[in-house]
Formats: structure tokens, C-alpha cells, sequence
């Protein structure tokens, strides 16, 4: 079987293109974006049951690597730092950064075993994929030299993202709408911050909230996978409703070289005005927000989107579209990584012949569709701070109607 695998993302392309390796398929991956660029739009990450499946199958970390941070507790704070209530998640959050893992799945992907060899390619983007009966062709072309290319495959797995290039071949009217919201998200290092602050922040995920949204606070490893106090890194994310046709909408998608971002602009491209515009209005969060804010060097906004497709499976099984290409979900409950290891699990068991196609998708639709459910119940909690009653059914310690103080 020749796989070829879109990447968009990456997290999601290099988990199915692990399996299909440990499958002994022949593995091909495209890779729109550079590693540099990749980073630049990343942060922190919750690894969900099915990421920590995963690496317990494929990677097998062995007992001195540490790379994931436990929080138990999400904690509501006034603007003082003092805490108003508590909110349990349904289970424990694995916490780790995005090139943590990154970095440790494409190793295990790239390393050299006695199985077929795998083709990784930067800088790829797909224009094309049709479908011609008994195989399926993949068009794409450089980005620098601008050749193009067309590759024959047995299976396209698009893992190319909420924007998806794959998916619009075969559902050209899906398109992520916008959330009403956007997120500014910035890391930094414990260090920097005075040691009041790395105790009030610790070992758990803290929420404030504002007139017009709530930050959110994480605490991680180090990007060298280190977890002794003092090496850790705090995330934070700045959750706020913004209407997309007003022109302080245009004005943070407008970057530091006037150019316009319909969803990202990276670390490092953010327009100064509109940076410190938006430190000076951090004065005013719950301190230990304020204090981070102060102190971020580098952060990066996104306007948040969604959409989701009724199907998964195209072209007579040869095409299936896999994390955000197939589902994209809003933020709030960070499981978008935890659908693309469930889909990643499940197509090897598919390939091993222990389920079909039909029943993988039946279950990544299902699947879709709670978790949808799941993180807009929790988005609308931490906007209002009112339980809706779609959280409180996945969550018997939530009672629904419970309004925070």
C-alpha cells in the first residue's frame, strides 16, 4: 500500500503517517508549511486518553522521559488572584507544548527501522487530489522552485487542517466560519515571573474573566522536556469576543509588514501598536495574568473558526480526511489532538482488518460530535460562567445551571 499523507498542521499527519509505517506501508507526507513557520503558531497542548494511547503503543517514552505536566483543577480567580470556585475536567489534563511532541513524533517517524523507508517533504503544497477509479493522484508543487509534481497512491489521508486543501476537492462549499472570538497566546518561562506568581500559577490551569471574554493560564514543561520547578514555561490564552467587520478586526490581522491573515499571525509578525495596545488593557486582568502579559516577548493571535464534515470517507475508501481537516472544533476543550490520535488508532485497526472503513467513520463522526458539543459547553461556561446543560451530562460533578461568582 503506497500512503500518502497532506500535512498541514503536522500533529495529526505525523501520528496516521506512524501508523501506517508500523503497518509497513510505503509513507509519503507533504508538508505545506517549514518547520520555522510550524513553530511560530504554537504553544502548549492537552494530551487527551487517545494521544496518551498512542504514545504508549508506538513511542514507548521510556520512565525518565517526562514530557507531560498533570493538572487536576481548573480555578476560577477575582481580579485580586483569590480563588472563586473550582471546576474538575472529566479527567486528569495532560499538559506538555506542541514542539515537545512535535519533535518527538517526527523522530520516532524518521528513525531508521526494518521497515519500508518513509519520504518527509517541507515546503509541498498540494493544489490537487483526483480520483481515478483504481488509484489516486496528489498534484502539488514547491513552494520555492515552483516545479510541480503529481504522485499516484493507493490511500490520501488528508491531515492538512481546518483549512483543508484536500477536502475542498471533494467538499468545495465546507468552510470554517468564524467563532465570534479570537485568541491572543504567549508563553513564558517561570523565571521571569516573581515567585508569588509561580505558586499562585503551578500545577494547575487558572481562569479569569473579563467583560468580553477570559484568559486561561497552563503550566508546561520546558522545551528540553524538563519538569523540575523552576525549568517550566507558563502558556497563557486570552479569549475575546470580536466582531470580524470592525476594523480593530482588521487592524489585528494586519501585521508588521501590512499584510492581512485570514486565521494566524505568527510569533514575531504581530504589529507592535496592536501589541501593546492590547498589554496596556492586560494591566486591568487578575494579576498573575497581568504579570505574564507584561513579561511575553513574542505572543501570536488567531481568529477562531469552525466547521466539520458529515463524512470522512470519499472516493470509494482511497481518500479519508482526518483531525481538523475533518473536524474542526473551537478551542475551549483542547481535544482537537485527541481525535486525531482516535482516528490515527483506529485506522490501524481498520488496515489490520479488525474493523472496516464504514464503522471507523461511523465512530469519527459520533465522536466529532460530542466532543463539538463538549467544547462549546465549555466555551459557553467560560465565556458566562454559566454550566449549560450539554457539559453537565459528560460531567456528573457539574450540576447544570450553576452559575460562577
Amino acid at each position: 500500500l503506497i500512503v500518502y499523507i497532506q500535512v498541514g498542521g503536522s500533529l495529526s499527519g505525523l501520528l496516521h503517517a506512524i501508523v501506517f509505517k508500523h503497518l509497513g506501508h510505503n509513507v509519503h507526507v507533504l508538508e505545506r508549511s517549514p518547520q520555522y513557520l510550524l513553530r511560530s503558531q504554537a504553544a502548549g497542548l492537552r494530551a487527551g486518553p487517545d494521544v496518551s494511547k498512542f504514545i504508549d503503543k508506538y513511542v514507548k517514552l521510556d520512565e525518565s522521559n517526562s514530557m507531560w505536566m498533570a493538572s487536576q483543577l481548573l480555578e476560577t480567580v477575582d481580579v485580586d488572584g483569590g480563588v472563586i470556585s473550582s471546576f474538575p475536567p472529566t479527567d486528569v489534563m495532560l499538559l506538555t507544548t506542541w514542539s515537545l511532541l512535535y519533535d518527538l513524533l517526527k523522530t520516532n517517524l524518521l528513525k531508521v527501522e526494518a521497515t519500508l523507508p518513509v519520504t518527509y517533504e517541507t515546503g509541498k503544497i498540494v493544489r490537487d487530489v483526483k480520483y481515478h477509479g483504481n488509484e489516486i493522484t496528489v498534484a502539488y508543487s514547491d513552494a520555492t522552485t515552483k516545479i510541480s509534481n503529481v504522485l499516484r497512491a493507493d490511500l490520501v489521508i488528508a491531515a492538512d487542517g481546518g483549512h483543508s486543501t484536500v477536502r475542498t476537492t471533494v467538499l468545495p462549499d465546507l468552510r470554517p466560519k468564524y467563532a465570534g472570538f479570537v485568541t491572543w497566546r504567549g508563553v513564558v518561562p517561570e523565571t521571569s515571573v516573581p515567585e508569588a506568581t509561580r505558586q499562585a500559577l503551578r500545577k494547575k490551569t487558572l481562569m479569569f474573566r473579563t467583560a468580553t471574554g477570559y484568559t486561561v493560564s497552563y503550566y508546561v514543561p520546558s522545551e528540553t522536556g524538563s519538569v523540575e520547578p523552576g525549568d517550566c514555561q507558563f502558556i497563557w490564552i486570552w479569549y475575546e469576543k470580536l466582531e470580524e467587520n470592525t476594523k480593530e478586526f482588521q487592524e489585528t490581522f494586519t501585521d508588521v509588514d501590512s499584510q492581512k491573515h485570514f486565521t494566524t499571525i505568527p510569533r514575531g509578525k504581530v504589529s507592535p501598536k496592536v501589541w501593546e495596545r492590547k498589554r496596556e488593557l492586560g494591566t486591568a486582568l487578575s494579576k498573575p495574568f497581568s504579570e505574564l502579559i507584561q513579561k511575553t516577548t513574542s505572543p501570536f493571535v488567531s481568529a477562531i473558526r469552525d466547521c466539520s464534515s458529515a463524512n470522512a470517507v470519499f472516493h470509494d475508501g482511497k481518500l479519508v480526511l482526518v483531525g481538523d481537516a475533518f473536524s474542526l472544533f473551537r478551542p475551549h476543550a483542547a481535544m482537537s489532538l485527541n481525535q486525531a490520535s482516535k482516528q490515527a488508532l483506529g485506522l490501524a485497526e481498520v488496515f489490520q482488518g479488525k474493523t472496516t472503513l464504514q464503522e471507523w467513520e461511523e465512530k469519527s463522526i459520533h465522536y466529532a460530535k460530542a466532543t463539538n458539543a463538549l467544547s462549546n459547553g465549555y466555551g459557553e461556561y467560560c465565556f458566562t460562567g454559566k454550566v449549560p446543560t450539554s457539559l453537565s451530562n459528560v460531567n456528573s460533578k457539574i450540576k447544570p445551571g450553576e452559575q460562577a461568582k
